[in-house]
């Protein structure tokens, strides 16, 4: 019986080892793609965000920290983000913060979540149409506003608008889950 125990033991071993060895082996895989994806937008785009991979990858830790989305999912919700080069300087920290709320509060994923918010931004008077479909209110003032904001070079003075809504809506969602039971359980 203490030999078959021990057997028993030994094989249970591989096949956990196995599997985390699995495991470890798909991450390292995945935050490779992750990475040459990262490298990639920041290519095509020209690095119109003002941002480095380096700055990007602190500010994906940073947000991963404060919420229950791991590194790699923010990641791939910036390389969304960015294809949108609309989005620039402290703009894209604030998206991004805006992407992570919105998904948790909403049960979306941060792609999806990256997607709606890049679009909202990357021109947001047509933005404000789209997310006054949403439920958002925006008044026609506003809408002629960013209209006007844009036409004139001040895009980050409109996208503001457009952020401060979005913060106004979901602002806070993901830090909240992160500190509930159920954020310390999926931690």
């Amino acid at each position: 019986v203490e030999r078959e125990m021990s057997a028993v033991q030994t094989a249970l071993g591989a096949l956990v080892g196995g599997l985390t060895l699995g495991k470890f082996i798909q991450n390292t895989i995945d935050a490779e793609r992750e990475q040459a994806q990262l490298a990639a937008v920041l290519r095509s785009t020209g690095q119109a965000a003002g941002w480095n991979a380096e700055q990007l990858n602190r500010m994906a830790d940073a947000l991963s920290r404060e919420s229950v989305f791991a590194q790699g999912e923010i990641t791939n919700a910036q390389i969304r983000l960015l294809s949108y080069t609309g989005i620039i300087g402290d703009v894209l920290p604030e998206a991004m913060q805006a992407v992570i709320d919105q998904a948790d509060r909403m049960g979306i994923s941060l792609e999806q979540s990256a997607e709606i918010i890049g679009r909202a931004l990357d021109k947001p008077s047509a933005g404000m149409a789209s997310l006054s479909k949403q439920g958002f209110k925006f008044t026609e003032d506003q809408k002629a506003l960013a209209k006007q904001l844009e036409e004139t070079g001040r895009a980050a003075d409109a996208q503001r608008m457009v952020l401060d809504a979005l913060n106004e809506s979901y602002g806070g969602a993901a830090k909240a889950t992160r500190d509930s039971f159920a954020g310390a359980v999926a931690s």
